[in-house]
């Protein structure tokens, strides 16, 4: 048997074990210059492109080619070239203004409830299906969400609106009178009328009511609240006072050529048989300062809101930290 010297054992596992630290350190290197490869190979995505920053708020490239694509379409608009660019211009302002509009708003604390959301989008939509509405909006470029949220944006302008805006408006009794004594030939009137209806789907109905009418003498008002078919009966079919023009020629025909209080013939229209009764006449001439007053107060008002909201618009965006690659004047 060979015996080996002790003093030999250490120096062999010294030398593998420097052996082995070198493979691994070879390993770890060639692992390291590998993962550097393949990230020098896939880079990071680039950042999405901005058309506008508004009060650290970033309006994208693409939101805003996105507009201008649904604005084209809503408003058939055919542009190239230059003017293509100035009305993807507008169309910016147009964001920036209603973004600004949005902050305000949320600064004010006029906000909507889900309360509120639910009801503007029953008021707004009536009885239309969501499928529906989902297709009104793809035809406009948007989806049924966005569609909602413009709703409710718009909601929320109109909030701001009267809290910022209507509390500081005021028509006086003299403008009202100096527009009216101005403006005389806003106020002549042609003949009008003041009529109720009975409308009915079949012959047979509007001919047994009108038997109720003549025969019977029972109230309009009340035979219309039992059996007209038209939304206005639950007022007892009381249209209002109109103007030749101003409905179906049907019912200019038979309306001015009744005596107050006569019950018209049966007449058949597109959304069914209808009896009508003239409950009071009124003159072509001129309204009176009186009778004008309501008109010429709210076209006034409107003025003035118009030009305020203008007005605050400006304000917003003078005060506003804008950056854009090219800023619209």
């Amino acid at each position: 048997m060979i015996m080996v010297p002790r003093s030999t054992m250490p120096r062999r596992r010294a030398a593998q074990l420097i052996s082995c630290r070198k493979a691994l350190t070879w390993v770890a290197a060639l692992t390291a210059t590998l993962f550097v490869g393949c990230l020098e190979k896939e880079p990071p995505p680039p950042e999405p492109a901005v058309a506008a920053i508004v009060n650290g708020v970033k309006i994208l490239q693409e939101e805003l080619e996105g507009e201008v694509r649904r604005v084209d379409r809503s408003f058939a608009v055919d542009t190239v070239g230059q003017d293509a660019e100035r009305f993807a211009q507008e169309v910016l302002r147009q964001m920036i203004r209603r973004m600004l509009l949005l902050q305000e708003a949320e600064r004010r604390g006029a906000t909507v409830t889900p309360e509120e959301t639910r009801k503007i989008i029953t008021e707004r939509t009536g009885e239309m299906s969501r499928e529906q509405l989902a297709e009104i909006a793809q035809r406009a470029g948007m989806s049924y969400e966005m569609w909602e949220q413009r709703m409710i944006e718009d909601h929320i302008t109109e909030k701001l609106v009267r809290q910022a805006i209507d509390p500081s408006l005021h028509v006086s009794e003299e403008e009202l009178t100096t527009y009216y004594h101005e403006h005389p030939e806003e106020f002549r009137v042609k003949e009008r009328v003041r009529v109720r209806q009975i409308m009915v789907a079949k012959f047979a109905d509007a001919a047994q009511a009108r038997k109720r009418l003549t025969q019977g003498q029972e109230d309009f008002g009340l035979v219309a609240l039992e059996v007209s078919q038209s939304p206005d009966a639950a007022d007892g079919g009381q249209i209002g006072v109109f103007e030749p023009g101003q409905m179906p020629p049907e019912f200019d025909l038979v309306c001015f050529s009744l005596e107050i209080g006569e019950i018209s013939p049966i007449v058949k229209t597109p959304y069914g048989y209808h009896i009508f009764m003239v409950e009071e006449r009124f003159p072509a001439g001129t309204l009176s300062f009186k009778e004008a007053w309501d008109s010429i107060y709210n076209r006034l008002l409107a003025e003035r809101r118009e030009e305020a909201f203008a007005k605050f618009q400006q304000e917003l965006w003078d005060r506003a930290e804008i950056t854009i690659p090219s800023k619209p004047e």
